[in-house]
């Protein structure tokens, strides 16, 4: 009796070792499971955060470039018009300076000589005294009827109509001096671009 009693208890340590192993590797498993799981996890969204700000980062470089393009091309902008101004202003005093004097009496027999009849000049209120005298030679010389009149708008050059021609001419400083940075705003245009070129690439 005692023997089977033994027997029976060894038995059931036995019994109760191997289902302590099989319920310890279950768990041990199971918590394998879980640890890889969590672990696959925090990959994926390490990698879906990595990638996310490697975007970001690229999507800002490129806002970033648009930028400063954007910003170089309104400095040139800037740059021209500044430029375009300072030449406008030279222009415009050097156009002034010139019209005066024997070039401005050249200038006005040769519009005169242009037409025939009944011939008007507007011209500024400091030159009409210096040339009435002049205009009067040119109608007696020409045969022309010349009506000399002054404008307190003009202050250099002048302007010139035909009445039989109802034509229109306007040579003042003003027109002379627009139609000359007319002509160079597209060489300047092209200098400021060329100059900031060069200075980007040497930079």
């Amino acid at each position: 009796m005692a023997e089977e009693l033994k027997h029976l208890i060894e038995q059931i340590q036995k019994e109760g070792v191997e289902k302590a192993n099989e319920q310890a590797e279950t768990i041990i498993s199971q918590a394998k499971g879980k640890a890889a799981k969590i672990i696959a996890e925090a990959e994926e969204k390490s990698n879906a955060a990595l990638a996310k700000a490697k975007t970001e980062s690229e999507a800002f470089a490129e806002r970033s470039v648009k930028t400063l393009e954007q910003a170089a091309r309104d400095l040139l902008i800037t740059v021209g018009q500044g430029c375009e101004k300072v030449v406008t202003a030279v222009l415009g005093k050097e156009v002034d300076g010139a019209l005066s004097g024997n070039v401005l009496e050249k200038m006005i027999t040769s519009a005169v000589a242009m037409g025939s009849g009944s011939v008007q000049l507007v011209v500024s209120e400091n030159d009409k005294a210096a040339l009435t005298s002049y205009c009067a030679s040119i109608a007696k010389s020409s045969g022309q009827s010349i009506e000399l009149t002054s404008d307190s708008e003009i202050l250099s050059g002048f302007k010139v109509s035909f009445k039989d021609k109802n034509v229109y001419l306007d040579y003042t400083g003003e027109a002379v001096a627009e139609a000359l940075a007319t002509f160079l705003r597209p060489e300047l245009a092209k200098t400021v671009s060329v100059v900031a070129r060069e200075q980007l690439t040497n930079a």
